[in-house]
């Protein structure tokens, strides 16, 4: 299962579906899973309440979530999950995440998908990863302020060992195809490598390093977020000289990781993230009141939704848990705010996060009365 990124984002966002059902399930992380199955199957029959709602006939209603309905009877699927798993169906679209926070189990059935909820995954100050590196063992948790979650990706190697196992085979191969007799009848073993000693070693390094950071490239490609290396000091000075990840924090969590778990690792890199993460944000609201006696901020929700739309927002703040519904015609720039929800409604600042993250905005999500000028959202603009 793919890491959910920006691409991914942006692919929910444009869905054209008539009916689009988004679903946030709380799983269990180890231990009994059969709780997480009932609470599938629950979700799932109220979706199927809510599309009958709607005027879907029972069996376009069951066939919709036909899907997810599957995977009640996947064993292997219920190993391994983290905190939170959402899921997203239309009739053209089944996709699933697993989220390291927790939330509040929901469902909700409308033409667009919920996708509120996914905010920490993509503001300034929500997701992080560490990278645990030894020799032995590689490492990748995604992490949130409150917990934790192991990935396995195929593309990162398990250890040095994985990485020269490759120079073993080569090697036997070499030794085998030389001569197999010397003149006076013994064997003249060819053997092609490297010299050996110290400098063999370094090279060997150096080698899994790359495959390290090549794998954790294709891994994070549409990330922003910090990484972390938790490892002894040679590993992770040799990993930041290498990497081309431009996001790896110079402090990292000295020691052997092998044997930490992930919410050890969590609780050890976090005041090192959260020191970055608010030093950020002091730094983006500086820009804003500097920019403020520009011209280039904004804090009306009607001038946020449409510079949003514009590719304008280079950095936004968002205060938690607000809300301001009402309806953007993008075709005619015509914004309606409305005190409350109407029928056929969208959350406004929902729109403003979602157009602003796909131009690569920063989202800094603050609570409510921290947001510039004492509105529900807040935008430095880029002209």
């Amino acid at each position: 299962m793919r890491l959910l990124g920006r691409e991914e984002l942006s692919s929910l966002m444009q869905c054209a579906d008539d009916v689009c059902v988004s679903i946030y399930l709380p799983t269990q992380r180890t231990g009994d899973v059969e709780q997480s199955v009932i609470g599938l199957k629950n979700l799932l029959r109220e979706a199927e309440d809510r599309l009958r709602a709607l005027g879907l006939r029972q069996p376009e209603a069951a066939g919709l979530l036909g899907r997810p309905k599957a995977l009640l009877d996947d064993p292997l699927f219920w190993h391994g999950q983290s905190d939170v798993l959402a899921l997203f169906v239309s009739s053209g679209t089944f996709k699933y995440f697993r989220l390291p926070y927790r939330l509040e189990e929901n469902v909700v059935v409308g033409d667009r998908f919920y996708l509120s909820p996914l905010l920490p995954l993509f503001s300034a100050d929500g997701i992080f990863y560490v990278l645990g590196l030894s020799q032995n063992r590689v490492r990748l948790l995604q992490c949130s302020r409150d917990g934790a979650r192991e990935l396995a990706p195929e593309v990162l190697p398990e250890g040095l060992a994985d990485v020269l196992q490759y120079d073993v085979f080569s090697k036997n191969l070499q030794f085998r195809s030389g001569p197999s007799q010397g003149a006076s009848g013994a064997g003249n073993a060819m053997y092609h490598g490297h010299g050996e000693g110290k400098d063999t070693e370094k090279d060997n390094l150096v080698r899994f390093i790359r495959e390290v950071d090549h794998g954790l490239n294709e891994v994070l490609k549409d990330e922003q977020a910090p990484l972390v290396l938790a490892g002894v000091e040679y590993m992770r000075s040799l990993f930041r000289e290498i990497t081309s990840y431009p996001f790896v924090l110079n402090a990292g969590v000295q020691g052997n990781p092998d044997q930490s778990s992930p919410s050890e690792l969590q609780s050890r890199a976090w005041p090192l993230v959260q020191e970055h993460f608010t030093r950020e944000r002091l730094e983006a609201l500086d820009l804003f009141n500097q920019a403020h006696a520009h011209g280039l901020t904004a804090s009306l929700i009607e001038d946020v939704v449409t510079s949003a739309e514009d590719g304008r927002v280079s950095a936004l703040f968002v205060g938690l848990g607000v809300h301001r519904w009402g309806r953007f015609d993008s075709a005619n720039r015509v914004v309606e705010v409305h005190d409350s929800y109407q029928p056929g409604d969208e959350d406004l600042v929902d729109a403003a996060v979602e157009k602003s993250l796909m131009t690569g905005a920063a989202v800094y999500v603050v609570p409510a009365e921290q947001v510039p000028n004492g509105e529900s959202v807040a935008a430095l603009l880029r002209y």
